[in-house]
Parts: structure tokens; C-alpha cells; sequence
């Protein structure tokens, strides 16, 4: 690299040889400054070379000659009509003297490679590279022992040296005193004091090298992500430094840059955010904003208890403990239901394992630390606490009660609640806890009234008989048997007692058959398979 140094510190710099008889441009034999005759074009690089600075030297006269006539070449309308530098319309060369830029030589980043460090730097003002500004070019030297020679890149647009120039401006990591030649150069329109902290404010400056650029060097306008990522700290913040350009997603969308310890995303709609360490790599293998859950639109954030980092993303969220080694993603629509129950401060808690499906196919789900949501046939339903344990016991989805229907409800008594499954339903009290009702046994407790009917809650699940045959359930008032013949029918009270007495439906009476008769007359009747029991003034019968 070159610039315009402290005189104690300057260089000569190779000036490429171009030939000028190309450009309409001759050498005066007379050793007096050239003079263009003729052409249009020949008139127009010897004034505008005149427009580039410098004493009127003879070598310095065929220099900008031979700039400018390159430039009128390669763009010549734009460099006529356009106010601007010749410089940024010609290609960089080996023979130029100048060092590549870093993302020629480092994969596209524009950072220091390995075996090398920030050891000076120069700006130049106005800069189209910073949209007006200044731009710093920040030099990196080989470190010993140096493991580089001199070669030249390669690249389309950035064909320059590395590792030839023996030389160092000197205000960064000061404490280094062995240096090899400059590798490559670093292009930022962050001042390099806060891109690298042990860099000086002493400045060098060279206009020249205003517009020099390469293919993967983008301008950098004060964008939402610089200015995001200034607001953050620069490279001194979470982010670290810039690993690449900013650059755009391809979607029509959004923007990304990438840095040491994460990436910047912007979109109009969500604005630029951070993702950054573990959560980024779940991000990543989620697919990115091309994946199921967008652009971020909040930055990386630590959740009030401390325990965990969080990214909301337009469709989900990820989680990930603060040392990283849970991290789950939570996409809709499961995330939307989780938040709808208060997140992880609601009834489910954090999420504990990434979405699964069940045995049969039919549904997916996310596993929680108090609950579980499943997702199905346009459904979403949580389960949590008591039912899901007895959800599980049953076995979940799959078992005797089948998928969640709706969520757990309150009956609407004050004292218990309820939720229904595809195959079951399940009834909650403090007296009673969490049972499970199905078949006929749920069938008739519906028709009768459920928990608001006589029988209140249920005190057990489904019971079978022992015959093989029927089952039943206890309730706080009463019991319902039932069998595929005789449906299901509560008996309670002492009607009740007395079949139990008799040995209940494996008894003498067998199965109830009806209900017992509303009251309103002197007796009051209950059938069962093989016989009937009337019911007057607390007394129990056989008819």
C-alpha cells in the first residue's frame, strides 16, 4: 500500500505503464510537457489531467495523463458527464504499486486474514465508498515470522499486490514491534480508533485513493445496519468487526452483513436487528430469513430472569440459555399460541425440545417445560399440569383419550374445569383432582349434565367392571356403569347402596338399564338387567 505520507516516512510508488500513444497522448522529444493535438478525446485528457493535483512534473504530468486516459476509456461518458475521480473507473493492476483489498485475498471478507494484523492506516476524504464522507484504509501487515511473499492477488477489478510493500504507518498495536510486508487493506468508513481500539487519531491522508475498489467491496452509506451496528458499539461492541460487506438477501426483502460474533438484518418492515452466537447457528439451520421464521424483529436479548437469550423473528422465536447449549427455535404457529399463554411466563414455561411429530403422523408438537402444544388438521391446542400427565399416562397422543380437541375451560361452576379430547374428556376440581371420562360412561355424564348435574366431578377415570364387559366411573354423588348393550346410567343415593350391596353389576341386578324416575310420585323406580328397585320414604326395594 501507498499514500501520502509524513516526509520522513515516504516512499517512491510504481507507476503503472500505460501507453499513452493509446489514449491519443504523445511524448514531446523536446523534454517540454506533452501536448495533445488533434482529437477531441487527446484535448480532454490533457486538461483533465491538469484538474488532478500536484506539481506539473514531467512524471507526475504522465501519470495523471495516463489515468485519465484509461478512464476516458473504460467509462468515457460517465467520466464527461459525472463529477468524479478518474481513479474509480480503472481497475487495480499488479504493476500499480498498490496493495489488494483484504476481501480479494480473504474469502470476501473485509477484515485482516490469519498471519496478519492492523498495523496503520490513512483516510481519504469524500469518499463515494462512505457516500460523501471519509474512508479509512486500514493495513494489514504480515506478522512474524512472515509467512507471505510478494505475488500478485488476482480479481477481477482488485489485481494488486500482496505481501511486496515493506512498509508501516504505525498507529495500531504499537506493541508489536516485528512486521512483515502489507498483506491486503482493509476499506470502513468506521474511524479506526473504534474499529480497532488499539489504533491512534493520527491521521494520514491520501484523496487518491478515494474510489479505489474491488468486486466484493460494496459503499457504505450510513445504511439502518452501520447505523445499527454503530449504535451497538462498532467493532468494539457485541458485534465485533465486519467479516464482510453489506450485501443483499436476493428476496427483494432485505439486507445482511456479517461480523465476528453475528450478522445484521434490515428489512423496511422489521428494521436491522442482531442475531449473534448460538442463536444465529439455530437460526441459520432453521434456513435463515429464507426459512420458516423470517427476519428477525427484535435484536438478540436477555430474558428479565437471566437465564436465557431470546430473537423474535416475524414467525417465531428462538431461545437458548445464556451458555448456549440449549437453543430451540419455536416457530407458528406455535409460537403465536405460546405467547397467547403468556410466554414463558404463562402457564407453559420455556420450551425444552424442538417440534416433533407424533407416532402416527398426524399431528406435531412442541414440548414445554410445564405442557405441551399440539398442532393438527387446522388445530392448535395446549395441554399442561395434571391433564398432561394424565394425557401421558393414557398414552398421549395415541392412547385411550386421542388429541386435544380445545384448551383446558373452566366449567363454569367456580370450582373445576374441563377439556375435551377426540375420544375423551377430562374433568378438574381441588376435591377430586384430574380424571378421564370416555365411551358411553362420558356420554351419559354429558346428557345428565356434567359436572353442574347431580353427580358434580368425577373422584375416579374410567374403571373397568372386572367381567370383561362394562366399565364405570365414580363420581362425587353417584356412579355410572354402562355397557355396549345397555348404554351407560348413573345410580346414586341409596339405590346405590343397595346395589352395591347386591354385589353391583356383577351382581344379582346386573347392569342399570334406565335412569331412576324423576320424583313426583309415592315411588320412584330404577331397572337393571334382571330386575327393578323401587325407592319411597328412604327405602329400598326389590318391585
Amino acid at each position: 500500500m501507498t499514500a501520502v505520507l509524513p516526509r520522513r516516512r515516504a516512499r517512491e510508488r510504481a507507476v503503472a505503464p500505460v501507453d499513452l500513444a493509446e489514449h491519443g497522448v504523445h511524448r514531446d522529444p523536446g523534454n517540454h510537457d506533452p501536448i495533445s493535438t488533434g482529437t477531441f478525446a487527446q484535448k480532454l485528457v490533457h486538461r483533465a489531467s491538469t484538474l488532478l493535483g500536484g506539481k506539473s512534473t514531467r512524471r507526475s504530468f504522465l501519470t495523471r495523463t495516463a489515468v485519465v486516459g484509461s478512464a476516458l476509456a473504460v467509462g468515457p461518458i460517465d467520466f464527461i458527464l459525472k463529477p468524479g475521480s478518474a481513479y474509480g473507473y480503472v481497475c487495480g493492476t499488479c504493476s500499480d504499486g498498490w496493495t489488494a483489498f483484504c476481501c480479494t485475498i480473504n474469502s470476501g471478507k473485509n477484515s485482516c486474514p490469519p498471519g496478519s494484523f492492523i498495523a496503520g492506516w490513512w483516510k481519504a476524504d469524500n469518499a463515494a465508498y462512505c457516500c460523501g464522507a471519509a474512508r479509512y484504509i486500514i493495513d494489514c501487515n504480515a506478522s512474524c515470522p512472515t509467512q507471505c511473499s510478494c505475488r500478485c492477488a488476482g480479481g477481477s477489478c482488485d489485481n494488486r499486490r500482496t505481501c511486496c510493500n515493506q512498509f508501516r504507518y504505525g498507529q495500531c498495536h504499537q506493541e508489536i514491534a516485528c512486521y512483515g510486508p502489507v498483506v491486503c487493506r482493509v476499506a470502513t468508513c468506521t474511524v479506526p480508533w473504534k474499529y480497532d481500539p488499539s489504533c491512534s487519531t493520527s491521521s494520514a491522508t491520501d484523496n487518491k485513493t478515494r474510489e479505489h475498489g474491488a468486486p466484493c467491496l460494496t459503499t457504505d452509506c450510513g445504511t439502518p445496519i452501520s447505523q445499527k451496528y454503530a449504535a451497538l458499539g462498532g467493532t468494539t461492541g457485541v458485534l465485533g468487526a465486519p467479516l464482510a460487506a453489506e450485501e443483499a438477501m436476493g428476496d427483494g426483502r432485505g439486507r445482511r452483513r456479517r461480523y465476528q460474533n453475528g450478522n445484521l438484518y434490515w428489512t423496511q418492515t422489521t428494521g436491522a436487528h442482531d442475531v449473534r452466537g448460538s442463536l444465529l447457528r439455530e437460526y441459520s439451520d432453521q434456513g435463515g430469513a429464507f426459512g420458516g421464521l423470517g427476519y428477525p424483529t427484535s435484536d438478540t436479548t436477555l430474558v428479565s430472569d437471566g437465564s436465557r437469550r431470546y430473537n423474535n423473528f416475524e414467525h417465531g422465536r428462538i431461545y437458548s440459555t445464556v451458555s448456549g447449549g440449549n437453543t430451540l427455535a419455536i416457530l407458528n404457529p406455535f409460537f403465536s399460541k405460546h405467547e397467547g399463554l403468556g410466554g414463558v411466563k404463562g402457564v407453559l414455561g420455556y420450551p425444552t425440545a424442538e417440534v416433533k411429530t407424533t407416532s402416527d403422523n398426524r399431528a406435531t408438537y412442541v414440548t414445554f417445560a410445564n405442557g405441551r402444544i399440539y398442532a393438527y388438521s387446522g388445530r392448535v391446542v395446549e395441554i399442561h399440569g395434571s391433564v398432561l400427565r394424565l394425557h401421558e399416562a393414557q398414552g398421549g397422543a395415541t392412547g385411550v383419550m386421542g388429541l386435544p380437541v380445545i384448551d383446558l375451560t373452566p366449567v363454569g361452576d367456580g370450582r373445576g374445569s374441563t377439556q375435551w379430547f377426540e375420544k375423551a374428556m377430562t374433568f378438574t376440581s381441588s376435591k377430586t383432582s384430574t380424571q378421564f371420562l370416555t365411551g358411553e360412561v362420558l356420554d351419559r355424564y354429558i346428557t345428565n349434565g356434567t359436572a353442574k348435574g347431580y353427580l358434580k366431578y368425577p373422584k375416579s377415570s374410567m374403571k373397568p367392571v372386572g367381567d370383561g364387559v362394562g366399565s364405570f366411573a365414580i363420581f362425587e354423588n353417584g356412579n355410572i356403569y354402562a355397557t355396549p348393550t345397555t348404554k351407560g346410567h348413573q345410580v346414586h343415593g341409596a339405590v346405590l347402596t343397595y346395589y352395591l350391596a347386591n354385589g353391583g353389576p356383577t351382581g344379582s341386578l346386573g347392569y342399570p338399564t334406565s335412569e331412576l324416575d324423576a320424583p313426583g310420585g309415592a315411588h320412584r323406580y330404577q331397572t337393571f338387567q334382571h330386575g327393578r328397585l323401587s325407592y319411597a320414604n328412604g327405602a329400598v326395594t326389590l318391585a
